[in-house]
């Protein structure tokens, strides 16, 4: 699912040209998730892959935890903080954060919590984790480098919606995977919609009142989107070596 956001026509140059940066490296295009979509995947596959990606996942709320704590008080903050709250869980009713939604998933494809938790990563996920760390580690000087980790959270969260969609009707179709075990996948349809639309305008308002935020969003954006991508080459290259 895809909802298409509006845009500011004094911003629409500059979104144009995030778009086109980030375009090279759209993961819907990469081998293993178009793999995935032709069900050609195996389940030790998917086990392998839920295990590896799930570090990326349960990460991601310390990614959040990070910006919140180099930023000022103010409004951004607090976006922060409620993103942040969101992803472990304090808005649902069940109290589930993110991750445990995909080690769901992962246990869905035969994985143990174990081994999931005690997972070996490629090379290029363990840089996809320094990466985002870094791009929030930039935020503590203020400025410019409140614009790049922006842009490294939207470049990720504004994918999710459209890449969970085409997960979990490939689960479905494929592999007669529904419920539980694709349960972050169908609530990822929708669930970074709002997440997406709140980095978008902070990104602007950064456009609007900091010299050079243009640029480093740009960066900031393409930088946290290779990382992504280059992630999914360390899981291709384990898949094509099993």
């Amino acid at each position: 699912m895809t909802e298409t956001m509006t845009i500011e026509p004094r911003f629409a140059a500059f979104w144009s040209r995030f778009e086109a940066r980030v375009a090279k490296y759209d993961l819907l295009k990469h081998p293993f998730y178009q793999a995935w979509s032709r069900g050609e995947l195996t389940t030790d596959d998917l086990r392998a892959y839920g295990a590896e990606y799930w570090h990326h996942v349960a990460a991601f709320p310390t990614y959040l935890s990070r910006l919140h704590a180099v930023l000022p008080e103010g409004e951004l903050r607090r976006d922060v903080l409620r993103n942040l709250a969101e992803e472990e869980g304090i808005d649902r009713t069940d109290g589930r954060a993110h991750s445990g939604l995909w080690m769901d998933f992962a246990k869905g494809m035969g994985a143990s919590e174990g081994e999931v938790r005690g997972f070996t990563v490629q090379p290029e996920m363990t840089c996809l984790l320094e990466t985002f760390r870094g791009l929030m580690n930039r935020a503590s000087g203020g400025g410019c480098g409140v614009s790049s980790a922006l842009a490294g959270l939207y470049s990720y969260e504004s994918k999710v919606p459209e890449i969970a969609a085409t997960k979990a009707d490939g689960l479905a179709e494929h592999y007669g995977v529904t419920g539980g075990a694709a349960k972050y996948f169908t609530i990822h349809r929708t669930a970074d919609l709002q997440h997406a639309a709140v980095w978008r305008g902070l990104i602007e308002e950064q456009i609007d009142t900091v010299p050079g935020a243009e640029e480093a969003a740009l960066k900031g954006g393409e930088c946290a989107a290779k990382a992504l991508w280059s992630a999914l080459d360390g899981i291709e290259r384990r898949r094509m070596a099993a």
